[in-house]
């Protein structure tokens, strides 16, 4: 058997174990460098992993390559890729865009907040002045009543 090493895995080839299959490269032998299908368990043995019983130690799954399917597979995923990307920066943008439109809204809302704490207090300092108006007239029309009674008596 040739001697391989596996480069990625493709889910839709499963190999007789019920793996999903590894493309591997063919290192040595008559044809080097040629791709194909194989058991991601090779070359370890299946037996000694207890994952099958003795009559079947090792999976032998050699499964020529179609390189042409794979290119295009390939490429497929690499425009999924950058379609997703494109869409993930197209969400991200919104997204700034709307923390800038929320950060606007914010600082104008702290700005209202402020100016009615500013009109609150001077419309307390206009009652307390009023207050102190109408206690001082209130005093002084007491002051003139006991006055006026205490004169009487």
């Amino acid at each position: 058997m040739s001697q391989g090493s596996a480069n990625s895995r493709n889910s839709e080839v499963k190999c007789s174990c019920g793996r999903a299959a590894v493309v591997r490269t063919v290192n040595n032998g008559a044809n080097p460098s040629t791709k194909f299908y194989g058991c991601p368990m090779w070359p370890i043995s299946l037996f000694d992993m207890g994952l099958i019983d003795f009559r079947n130690t090792s999976c032998k799954m050699f499964v020529p390559v179609d390189d042409k399917k794979v290119v295009d597979e390939l490429q497929m995923k690499l425009l999924e890729s950058y379609t997703t990307i494109g869409e993930l920066e197209m969400i991200q943008k919104f997204n700034e865009d709307r923390i800038k439109d929320l950060e606007k809204k914010n600082m104008d809302l702290l700005q209202k907040v402020q100016t009615l704490k500013t009109e609150l207090w001077e419309q307390k300092l206009e009652a307390m002045r009023a207050n102190k108006k109408h206690l001082s007239t209130t005093l002084f029309a007491a002051l003139i009543l006991v006055v006026v009674f205490y004169n009487v008596n």
